[in-house]
Order: C-alpha cells, then sequence, then structure tokens
C-alpha cells in the first residue's frame, strides 16, 4: 500500500501537532523522520531562538533554504517543517518536487492549548501580552502561504487519528494541481472517492453549507462527510437567476451563517455559479469550495472564479470573479451522470485539446470513450482525462485570471455556440452547442486559410464518436444565428472577436471578419 517512496512533508502553524504527528506516521510507514527546526539546531549547537538573537532572522532563513534543497534531493522521509518553512516559494519548489505535502490545522483555542502545555518549548512569536490574540493574527497573515496545500484537520484528534486521516487520504492517491491567482491561491484536488474528505481537505472549522440542486442533492448531499446544513435549490437553467440568491440569502440569514463559514457547491456549472454567486456577496464575501458533479464543470467552469448569474435581457450579465479556496473534483460522481451530460462535457474538453499543445486531442481520438456503466469500471482513465483538462484550463486562467488577453481563447466556440444556444430557446445542451461550435469556428479557420480543413474533419468524427452534433438543426436559421453573434458581450470596440485556430495548440484572436464569411460557415452548417 505504501510502496511510494515521495517524502510526506507536513506544515501548517505552530502547535497544529506537526512533530508529533510526523514522528507516528513515520513509525507506521517505517521511514526516516525529519523535523528541519531540531535538524537546524543540531546542525548549529544552538537553539532556535539563540539562532535569532545571534545570527538574526535571515540567517536562520538562508539556512531553511539550503536544507530544503538538500531534502528535496531524497526519498522515504517524512518531514516536519518550521510554521514559516513552506511560505517560502522556494522552499515549497525544492520539497513539492520529490514530496507530497499536507498542512494540519487546528483551531486558535487548541493551538494555544497546546503550546501551554509544551513547557519545553519557547515560542518568541508568542510572548506577548495576548498569545491568544497574536494566533489569530499570525493565522490570518499565514493564511494565504498555507491555503495552498492539502490540509488535514488535527483539533480534537489523537495524534494516531491524525495518521489514519492522512493515510486514508493518501490511498486515494488523488491529483493535486496548484493555481496561483493573485485574488487567491488554491488547489485542485482531482480523485476518486474524495467526497467524504471536504473538510478535511479544505480545512475548515466553521459552519459548512452545502448548496446543490434537487438530483444531485439527493444522492451526494450528504456524502460530504462533516458538514452542517444542506440547502438545495431545484435543477435547471430557470434557477440562476438573482431570485433564487435572494432565497438563499434568507437561509443563510436564518442560520445564523457569518464569515467564518464555507459554502460548497455541490453540483454542475448552474450550482457552481449561483454558490459562488452567493459565497461573492453574503456579507462581502465568505469561503468558499467548488465540489463539480458534472463533466463540464469538472473540466472547464468550477476553475478560474468566473461566476456568471441570468437576468432576463440575456445569460451572465451579472457577474463576479469569486475564487474558491479548493476545487475537490471526485469522478466517483460521473457514474450517476446521464449520458448526454457526460457527452456535453467532453465538448469542453475537445476544446481544452485543439488549444492545447499537449497529446490531449491525440488522447481523445485514440481512447474508447463508451458512455455507458461499464467505462466508469476504469476511474484512473477518468481521473487522467479530467486532470489533464484541468492542466490546460489552469495554465490558461493563471497567465490571464481576469480575462484581459489569453483567457480569451478559452472562448473558441463559444461565440458560435451561446447564439445557437440562444436560437434553442437554451433547448440545447450547453455541450452540445460547444460541439456545433467548435466546427464552425474550424470552418472559418479553414476557409480563411489559417488551417486545413482536415482538421474539422478530426473533430467531427471525434464528436460523432461522443454522440455530439456536428450540424446546426433545421430551423435554426443563420441569419438568426448571426444576429445574436452581433450581441456578444466580448465585442471590442464593435468588433465581433472570435477565436480561432491555425492548427492544434495554436489558436489566434480576430476581429475582422467579414459578414459574409460568417455566414457562409453557418449556411454550409446548417442542416437541409
Amino acid at each position: 500500500m505504501h510502496k511510494n517512496r515521495k517524502n510526506i512533508i507536513l506544515t501548517g502553524f505552530m502547535g497544529t501537532g506537526k512533530t508529533t504527528v510526523g514522528k507516528v506516521l513515520a513509525t507506521r510507514l517505517e521511514r526516516e523522520f525529519i523535523d528541519t527546526d531540531t535538524l537546524i539546531e543540531q546542525r548549529q549547537g544552538r537553539t532556535i531562538p539563540e539562532i535569532f538573537s545571534e545570527l538574526g532572522e535571515s540567517a536562520f532563513r538562508r539556512m531553511e533554504a539550503d536544507l530544503a534543497k538538500e531534502l528535496g534531493q531524497r526519498q522515504g522521509l517524512v518531514i516536519s517543517t518550521g510554521g514559516r518553512f513552506m511560505l517560502d516559494p522556494e522552499n515549497v519548489k525544492a520539497l513539492s518536487r520529490t514530496g507530497r505535502v499536507f498542512c494540519l490545522v487546528a483551531t486558535p483555542q487548541e493551538i494555544l492549548t497546546r503550546i501551554t502545555r509544551d513547557e519545553g518549548h519557547r515560542r518568541p512569536l508568542l510572548e506577548v501580552p495576548d498569545p491568544s490574540e497574536q494566533i489569530v493574527e499570525l493565522l490570518q497573515v499565514r493564511k494565504r502561504g498555507y491555503q495552498r496545500f492539502l490540509k488535514i484537520k488535527t483539533s480534537d484528534k489523537s495524534p494516531d487519528q491524525v495518521v489514519e486521516d492522512l493515510l486514508d487520504l493518501m490511498a486515494r492517491t488523488p491529483e493535486h494541481f496548484a493555481v496561483d491567482n493573485p485574488a487567491q491561491p488554491y488547489e485542485c484536488i482531482v480523485g476518486n472517492g474524495i467526497l467524504p474528505f471536504v473538510r478535511q481537505l479544505t480545512g475548515t472549522d466553521g459552519m459548512m453549507v452545502v448548496i446543490t440542486d434537487a438530483r444531485v442533492g439527493q444522492l451526494y448531499g450528504q456524502s460530504c462527510g462533516d458538514i452542517d446544513h444542506v440547502i438545495t435549490i431545484a435543477e435547471g437553467r430557470s434557477q440562476k437567476t438573482m431570485a433564487t440568491v435572494q432565497a438563499i440569502y434568507d437561509r443563510l440569514i436564518d442560520l445564523e451563517f457569518d464569515r467564518s463559514g464555507t459554502i460548497v457547491a455541490l453540483g454542475g456549472s448552474i450550482v457552481g455559479d449561483v454558490a459562488g454567486f452567493v459565497a461573492g456577496t453574503y456579507m462581502r464575501g465568505v469561503n468558499f469550495v467548488q465540489c463539480p458533479t458534472s463533466l463540464l464543470a469538472m473540466a472547464d467552469t468550477s476553475i478560474g472564479g468566473k461566476i456568471g448569474i441570468d437576468v432576463p435581457q440575456g445569460k451572465n450579465l451579472i457577474g463576479i470573479f469569486k475564487q474558491p479556496a479548493m476545487v475537490i473534483a471526485d469522478v466517483a460522481t460521473l457514474q450517476s451522470l446521464p449520458a448526454p451530460e457526460f457527452a456535453s462535457g467532453m465538448a469542453e474538453i475537445i476544446k481544452h485539446g485543439l488549444l492545447a499543445d499537449s497529446d490531449l486531442f491525440e488522447r481523445l481520438e485514440s481512447g474508447e470513450w463508451a458512455l455507458g456503466p461499464e467505462f466508469f469500471r476504469s476511474s484512473s482513465m477518468i481521473r487522467l482525462l479530467v486532470a489533464q483538462s484541468v492542466q490546460v484550463k489552469i495554465a490558461i486562467v493563471q497567465e490571464d485570471p481576469f480575462e484581459y488577453g489569453k483567457r480569451s481563447l478559452l472562448n473558441l466556440g463559444h461565440t458560435f455556440a451561446h447564439a445557437i444556444e440562444h436560437v434553442s430557446g437554451h433547448a440545447m445542451r450547453h455541450g452540445e452547442a460547444v460541439a456545433i461550435g467548435l466546427v464552425a469556428s474550424l470552418n472559418l479557420s479553414a476557409r480563411l486559410g489559417f488551417c486545413p480543413a482536415e482538421l474539422q474533419q478530426r473533430v467531427e468524427v471525434l464528436c460523432g464518436r461522443l454522440g455530439l452534433p456536428t450540424r446546426i438543426p433545421q430551423g435554426f436559421a443563420p441569419a438568426a444565428i448571426q444576429k445574436i453573434m452581433g450581441r456578444d458581450k466580448k465585442r471590442l470596440a464593435g468588433s465581433l472577436r472570435l477565436v480561432l485556430l491555425r492548427a492544434i495548440g495554436r489558436p489566434l484572436v480576430v476581429s475582422d471578419v467579414r459578414n459574409q464569411d460568417i455566414r457562409a460557415t453557418l449556411e454550409e452548417l446548417s442542416e437541409p
């Protein structure tokens, strides 16, 4: 079970149990245990307070940096770090190459109790009139740095219980992807059977409220582990409104939900938007976790922080950016997804395959993506597919978190798709419209001489295998679609901006496409 020899690194604030838990874990796994503070003290022949007093803090931080590089060259260790050790990005980089990092967390009250009992160690930072207040302030200062790591709650647990939580989580081998965002760095975790560990993964202590829809709530509403309340909304896009948001506000107020709490979005893209809007605006913003249960939400909409609410005048016209504290994608939930919804999500993964300079598109072409239950017997295959798609989205949104430039590439196929959805009266699934939109974008790219027509044919074959449409249905007038495209909210200086392709991994944004070329593409792809 534990043949993996990657280092296990425990970080977190003082008093969270790093050394105690680390020793128990090392014994269980028959590994060498290293406490970075203790090792530095042994090598220097001085205590940490003495190093600070005689050599200065900068000298101590250099010692930590040198030790991080040294330990990063080794394997099979359990490493307990000092409280600020992993707040240095270079130390994180050095140790993460050969190890997995877990952040131990506890309540301020628990931390103070443990530190008070530990008379053998001086805590210079807490030698103040009010150590309790100091702990709260320091935790707030360090929150951003600790946010990127997987969290394990240690409050009210014995060291053996914490180790069991760690081992159980490690056995599920989830994939971890860091998302560096200027507003809040966070982690996207893709795994199988990890939904019950939401509180442990996020390390939250306050009230946890799940927002979900009726279908998903019935399936998974009670599967998120230690949660406090579930708020259920009706299913469907018609719920993505300010009226639904207001109803949730009212419920949260009744629950006396405050800023110490966490809102968990459990469901697809619609639930993610509604819950994210609530989390971003209730009491000027509260902690927010995304637990997507649809393929579309896992691979695309749960990452990046874009939140939109519909109004009668149009889709997503009211919106905010609200970064989650964590995205937890449990691919086991995809087993209950209806086949058409699964196919709809695959359209976004095809888009990522076209945008990425990677083997994702080739993997899609060569895979046997059956939509029946037999497909889900290989959870590793699904996890790999979602993980690859997630990495494409992360790479783009990290470079352009607020959609000022490169992030617009994610609109490949979507200008056509949104117009087709609108003309359908939103009866067509988003992914189905995206599939047609991708084909249309490639048709227009070839028409303008940017890419060979063969690329459109490859996408059509792939969509056909997945059960996705590639032609505009009868009754969807090209003129009506083009008129809606002209209202696209991503226009710039009055010009329609379209994302096209030169080749796989080589997208471009074009704003001077002639109306007759767009009309020719729409007419060619319309069913007779």
